[in-house]
Order: structure tokens, then C-alpha cells, then sequence
């Protein structure tokens, strides 16, 4: 039943009485969280997700969705979410907005955010360009969460200015930041001892291949290029001048004296943009990370004259999306690396990212 979005907190009240008599749960919610939902064919996910992770973290959540039409308005939907046991675990408010409505979401979230209680912003889908919605319902969080590896090469640019016009009001959270995690301790546990450290003075090339979406145009996918960006800002490259050339399949970035090459590499049972390869190569070493036909076993390798370690392989799970978003609700705290690495990947990109994901408005 759609109502109108004031008649939203007494609906959820008489909800919760009759929730109480029948049950006797307590009402307990420690968050809200907001879902805007980019593209209609991504609601579905998007519900099914909030589900999973509101019966770990009692929660308001508000997903609000939109679409064309002549007459703006906006109408709510009420419910309450249900853990397996029956017992209700949060509020589920659907906001769905018309037309020119689409602007008085910001200011309706707001009103219907519990008080005194974190505000989580979760951007659902690829990030328009030429729009204004994510930058204003941002004001208000204090963790904003997206999925960088949804989106265009282009929007790191603008996730790396969101941090930074953030200043401390928000911790800025990306489930394709989570997700390269592993790839980090990995990458770190090649230079464990101080004979692998001393090589990296002898760095020369870098080699990223992953798995294209269908028709990629980017140089590479946005999460290669968030994980180069954190690879430039802990080796320390040069990143003022970056020189690019690229092919169909192919592009390579130079930074001071080490080349980046990095290549479309499609493999069965990877998700698009996902990392297929990872190498450095120096000198007299090479340090290589490499996906095998299992899509979740690595072979990790390290070769040196003077370095003694044996090739190992390790198995990585793919997190779902319900547990990469309860671990961005899990540390709502600024991520001072992630913001870096933003930063620098959208310098080294700018020049190579011209593609837009929506016309300028009229």
C-alpha cells in the first residue's frame, strides 16, 4: 500500500505494536541505512542484499528508487524486515520518486533517518555523470558505501573529490576496496624480508591483466585502476606526468623510469574488471600473483638469484555483496589509504577516461 511519505512513522509504529503482541520484540535499530538505486533492474539486488545484512544489524533502511513521469511526486511503502526466527530485526522503507521528485529525496531521507544514530549512504550501480542526487545525499552521512567496480573508469575522479570535499564529515567505504584487500596482503607478503625489499630499487615494469566487461572501452577497469593507484602511492612513483598509449586490448602508462602494462585477459567464472594477473618485475626478480583455471586459486611466486621461497598457491573466497557491505558498516571509520589511492588512481587515469556514462542535461 503507498502512502504519503508523512504517514510513514505512524504506519511503522502501528506495525511495531502489532509486531509486540504478537511476539513481544523489542524494537532495536543501531542505523539507517539508505539505498539509491542507480537503475531499476538493480532494485531487486539491492533488497535482497539489505535483507541479509539487517538480520545481522538491527536497521532503518530506506531504498528509494525513480523514474520518469509527467506529475512529480513521491509515495513510501512500509514494512518490517523479519529474521529467520520470525522476529522483526528494522524498518523497510521504499521510497519511489516521479519525475522532478527525484530532487526532494535528499531532504525526505533526511526526515525519516532515526535521530541520533549513524546515517549510511549506499550508492547502488554506476554513478551518473552531469548529477548532483549522490553529492547532496551525502551531506547529511557519516558513511557513504559504493562499488567503484560498477562504474566507469571516469568516477574515480569524482569519488576522489567526494572524499575530499568530505572533510572528516564522512568515512568514504568502496566494496571493490574490500575486495582488494587480500590482493594487498598478497602484494605486501612479497617483501616480507629485506632481500625482496632491496629489489624493488630495481623496479621496471608493471603487469595488471584482467577480466573486460562486454565492449570495454575504459584502458582498464576501474577496480585495476584503484588497485594501480594504491600501488603507485606505496612504491612512491611519479604520478605528475603520466604518459600513456594504448591499443584495443591494451594500454600502458609510463611513470618516471616503470612502465604499467595493462591487458584485457577474459576468464571464465571472473567478474568483469576482476584481476587476472599481477606482476612486478625488476632487475634480477620477478614477483608474480596469478589466477589459475580455478577463478578462486592463485598461484603466488616470487624469483630471485638470492631469494629462497617456494611458489605457493592460495585459495580466495569471493565475498558476496551482503558481506562486503556489512564489513564497510563494520569499520565506519575514515580510510586514509582508500582516500590516497583514489586520488592518486584518478590523476593517473584523467587523461585516458574521457567516456561519459549519460549526455549533459539540455
Amino acid at each position: 500500500m503507498s502512502l504519503a511519505v508523512d504517514q510513514v512513522e505512524r504506519e511503522l509504529a502501528r506495525l511495531w505494536e502489532d509486531e509486540a503482541k504478537k511476539s513481544g520484540t523489542a524494537r532495536v535499530e543501531l542505523l539507517t541505512l539508505v539505498a539509491l538505486v542507480s537503475e531499476p533492474g538493480l532494485l531487486q539486488r539491492a533488497q535482497g542484499v539489505i535483507t541479509e545484512v539487517v538480520r545481522k544489524v538491527p536497521s532503518r533502511t530506506i531504498v528509494a528508487v525513480w523514474k520518469d513521469g509527467p506529475r512529480p511526486a513521491i509515495t513510501a511503502e512500509v514494512a518490517l524486515h523479519k529474521a529467520p526466527g520470525g522476529a522483526a530485526c528494522g524498518d523497510a522503507i521504499t521510497l519511489e520518486a516521479i519525475g522532478d521528485a527525484r530532487e526532494w529525496l535528499p531532504g525526505n531521507a533526511d526526515r525519516l533517518a532515526l535521530s541520533d544514530l549513524p546515517v549510511c549512504i549506499w550508492w547502488v550501480g554506476d554513478l551518473p555523470d552531469h548529477d548532483d542526487l549522490f553529492d547532496r545525499m551525502v551531506l547529511n552521512a557519516d558513511v557513504v558505501i559504493v562499488n567503484s567496480q560498477e562504474m566507469d573508469l571516469r568516477d574515480l575522479e569524482k569519488l576522489a573529490s567526494i572524499a575530499t570535499r568530505g572533510g572528516g564529515r564522512y568515512a568514504i567505504a568502496d566494496l571493490a576496496w574490500a575486495r582488494l584487500r587480500w590482493v594487498q596482503d598478497l602484494v605486501a607478503r612479497f617483501f616480507d624480508d629485506e632481500q625482496a625489499r632491496a629489489h624493488l630499487a630495481g623496479l621496471q615494469r608493471i603487469e595488471i591483466d584482467f577480466s573486460p566487461r562486454d565492449g570495454e572501452k575504459d584502458a582498464t577497469s576501474t577496480l585495476c585502476g584503484l588497485l594501480f593507484g594504491w600501488l603507485a602511492h606505496v612504491l612512491k612513483l611519479p604520478t605528475e606526468a603520466p604518459r600513456w598509449r594504448r591499443d584495443e586490448t591494451w594500454a600502458e602508462v609510463t611513470l618516471g623510469e616503470v612502465v604499467t602494462r595493462f591487458e584485457q585477459r577474459p576468464q571464465e567464472g571472473v567478474r568483469s574488471g576482476g584481476l587476472v594477473r599481477l606482476s612486478l618485475v625488476c632487475n634480477e626478480a620477478r614477483f608474480e600473483l596469478r589466477r589459475m583455471e580455478d577463478p578462486q586459486a592463485f598461484h603466488w611466486s616470487r624469483e630471485a638469484p638470492d631469494l629462497q621461497a617456494l611458489a605457493q598457491v592460495f585459495r580466495v573466497l569471493s565475498l558476496d555483496e551482503p558481506t562486503l557491505l556489512l564489513r564497510c558498516l563494520e569499520r565506519p571509520k575514515r580510510d586514509p589509504l582508500l582516500e590516497r589511492s583514489l586520488d592518486v588512481a584518478q590523476r593517473i587515469v584523467r587523461s585516458v577516461a574521457p567516456r561519459l556514462s549519460s549526455l549533459p542535461p539540455a
